[in-house]
């Protein structure tokens, strides 16, 4: 007689999960048959590279490294359920030892796997299919942010600026519809196309070449034979540019597979062409070095980018470059270089990892024994233990066949590969000797066709935009809390899956899934209102606004808020607040170290120094910071004046907003007062009183602290009689250093 599943629990506030919860068979065999069993002993022998795989069985499974194992899995299961053994289902009686198996008995009958998998079996006779669950619904007790409160998040991290006050009451009205349209203008601006950039060098990491003592990195990794103009710049005879157009023109060239991104976006075309495009795009810089002929509407703007095809006149005859998108890009060529002995297979590991949300190398989990490898001619190809992930990583690095080896942009006459390795192809489909000229453009129509590619998207732009690494599969079914574990991960992919498909059924629009993730409790998730258990807790895991801003985020972010751009955190302590610089530090720091808070402190003084004094020199309506006061306003017949401006700044600093009365108010007003009382005192204490009153220089307000522009006579801010400016500078510090503000 069938079993009735249980009715599966659904994370939240009380999984009690009543019998009216849908309970997929896909869920079933994820809970109840991959994880105690068949990602624990089947999976040895029958995944990508155990010893059934290399006799070519016919019921293979793939481990958690590949996105979507658990329904690749289930079709392969569903495709087998049909063959028996003497009445009983093949794939029960091989486990069982009542059909020949190598593995032989790994699963007795009665036992409660045998039970398991036989209830999966009848499930498949009449699949249960549920509708998918919003995931909103898996976050009922987690306190959300409001629209607005998105809002601002959203401008400040996508646009670098603050909402404007029409937006705030587009949304304030709207709600979440409105949000939507304002994310979408949002990111046609040019603030959205340069946090992209960010973005997609953390990928690619591309940047590593745009600076280096003479300013020549990137360019000087082309060939003069396909690129003469590269001599002109590198050898830069009679000076003939200047070193900011050197660093310029370098920069064009290192960003190329970056404006591309950006080209297709801004363009509003599938991003799927970040792949498939049989062209690139130029400056007036990089076309000038790649000596090719494009117009641009205004030559002098070095920003203006424009489509165009390389070509090349290496073996003495015109040819046209193979563009594939970045994959043909010099600079991820050079990136991702190669040698005479590593035959392209790092490329290959790089796009399973950048473009197919697979880490190969957590395939090659069993070590390697030396002497074994040794004893084998061709490791590689007839030695089961390196066969096993060269069968996967060798036939995408044939694709690249047409590209040196030695100077990784440029091309041979003739394709070159070993026959010795195993031939050119994408998963089972191998590519026909014809196609090897055109290899990447062979290859990249095959990946943006798999469904691996949008769901790598999906998960590139979830860390890019929460922080957080998607959440890996719990293997571990001795954790304390691998249930918990489990359903955050089942939740969780799920939810990118969804974003994966909406990128795909919107014309691989990259937009759509950054505004379907900002939309999310992944995103806007902020508090719980009770503590919760510990079982909740690691239901939660990585689910939560506390994201610490990089230090490019953070620097749009002090700009956008007071008006001054502090060049620290994108010049000389970068590095020291967890950045990269794309070559030998390559990953951004996530916890605040003992460095990052000096960093900081020194972030906010300076900045408060600049920023108040800059602030007060501008007309009041004109004042980000303040508009309701005035220097000489103070305690007494000042103080509603100074309150009503502490709240404007809470609500401007840190996006909050505060009574009148409120104790954190007061605290601030109370490090205003103090603060001003004893500067007040020294400055009275003064023989003259000059020194006391005149404001440090570096904290004068005199010229336009981004411009250096001179500021009119009358209204400069050089002394402070009331001590007034210096006091909002230390409310201004604190408000500052506030986690609030360092963190998202």
């Amino acid at each position: 007689m069938r079993k009735q599943p249980t009715a599966k629990k659904r994370p939240g506030p009380e999984t009690t999960g009543g019998e009216e919860d849908c309970y997929s068979t896909r869920d079933y065999f994820a809970d109840a048959v991959w994880a105690p069993l068949m990602g624990q002993v089947c999976l040895q022998c029958h995944g990508p590279t155990g010893v059934a795989a290399e006799k070519n069985a016919k019921f293979l499974l793939l481990p958690p490294e590949y996105p979507g194992f658990i329904e690749a899995n289930l079709e392969n299961i569903k495709d087998l359920a049909g063959y028996s053994y003497e009445g009983v289902p093949l794939l029960l009686a091989k486990p069982a030892g009542l059909a020949e198996h190598e593995g032989g008995v790994v699963l007795p009958e009665g036992s409660a796997g045998y039970e398991a998998f036989e209830e999966l079996l009848i499930q498949l006779q009449e699949e249960v299919v549920c509708e998918p669950q919003p995931v909103t619904d898996t976050f009922e007790d987690v306190s959300l942010l409001t629209p607005v409160e998105t809002l601002r998040k959203a401008t400040l991290h996508l646009a670098g600026r603050l909402p404007s006050e029409s937006e705030v009451e587009l949304v304030e009205q709207g709600g979440d519809d409105a949000l939507r349209l304002v994310l979408d203008d949002l990111m046609t601006e040019e603030g959205f196309y340069n946090r992209l950039l960010d973005v997609f060098n953390d990928i690619f990491l591309t940047d590593q070449y745009i600076a280096n003592s003479t300013q020549t990195r990137a360019v000087g990794l082309l060939a003069n034979a396909d690129f003469p103009n590269r001599a002109i710049f590198i050898n830069n005879d009679d000076a003939m540019f200047t070193a900011a157009e050197r660093r310029r023109i370098n920069q064009a060239v290192a960003r190329e597979p970056l404006d591309l991104i950006n080209y297709i976006v801004r363009n509003d075309r599938p991003f799927t062409e970040i792949l498939t495009a049989p062209y690139t795009v130029f400056t007036p810089d990089s076309a000038w070095i790649y000596g090719v002929d494009v117009a641009f509407e205004d030559p002098t703007d070095f920003s203006e980018l424009q489509e165009g095809v390389l070509t090349i006149n290496t073996y003495g005859e015109e040819q046209i470059y193979p563009h594939a998108g970045i994959l043909s890009s010099p600079m991820w060529l050079n990136r991702f270089p190669t040698t005479s002995t590593n035959r392209n297979r790092h490329r290959s590991r790089m796009i399973y990892a950048q473009f197919l949300a697979t880490d190969i190398l957590a395939l090659a989990s069993v070590a390697l024994d030396p002497e074994s490898v040794s004893s084998t001619l061709n490791p590689s190809r007839d030695n089961p233990d390196c066969s096993k992930c060269h069968q996967i990583i060798d036939p995408i690095a044939g694709t690249f066949q047409m590209f040196s080896k030695t100077d990784p942009e440029r091309l041979l006459e003739e394709p070159d590969w070993f026959p010795e390795m195993f031939a050119p192809g994408f998963g089972k489909e191998s590519m026909d000797p014809e196609d090897y000229a055109d290899g990447l453009q062979w290859l990249a129509e095959r990946i943006t066709e798999d469904p691996r590619f949008g769901l790598s998207v999906a998960r590139h732009m979830y860390k890019a935009l929460t922080g957080h690494t998607p959440l890996p599969y719990p293997t571990d079914v001795a954790h304390p809390f691998h249930d918990q574990l489990l359903v955050a991960w089942e939740v969780q992919d799920e939810f990118l899956r969804s974003i994966a498909a909406q990128f795909v059924g919107d014309n691989h629009n990259l937009k759509t899934v950054i505004r379907e993730i900002v939309l999310s409790p992944y995103y806007r998730a902020s508090h719980l209102e009770a503590p919760p258990s510990a079982e909740r807790a690691a239901e939660l895991t990585d689910v939560g606004t506390a994201r610490l801003s990089t230090p490019e985020l953070l620097s749009v972010k002090v700009e956008a808020v007071t008006g001054y751009k502090w060049p620290g955190l994108t010049g000389e302590y970068e590095l020291l607040y967890g950045g990269m610089d794309s070559d030998e530090i390559t990953t951004r720091l996530s916890d605040v170290n003992h460095i990052m808070t000096k960093v900081a402190e020194r972030m906010s003084v300076e900045v408060a120094c600049k920023a108040v004094s800059f602030d007060f020199s501008k007309p009041a309506e004109e004042r980000l910071l303040f508009p309701l006061v005035e220097p000489s306003d103070v305690p007494g017949p000042g103080t509603l004046a100074i309150k009503a401006n502490l709240r404007h700044l809470y609500r401007h600093v840190l996006g909050i907003d505060l009574n009148l009365d409120d104790p954190e108010l007061q605290r601030a007003f109370d490090i205003y007062a103090e603060t001003r009382e004893d500067g007040a005192a020294s400055v009275m204490s003064e023989d003259e009183g000059s020194e006391g009153v005149d404001i440090v220089s570096t904290c004068r307000a005199t010229v336009d602290p981004n411009t250096g522009e001179a500021i009119a006579a009358e209204n400069q801010i050089v002394a402070d009689e009331n001590y007034s400016v210096r006091a909002w500078t230390a409310v201004l510090t604190y408000l500052l250093l506030d986690y609030r503000f360092l963190y998202e």
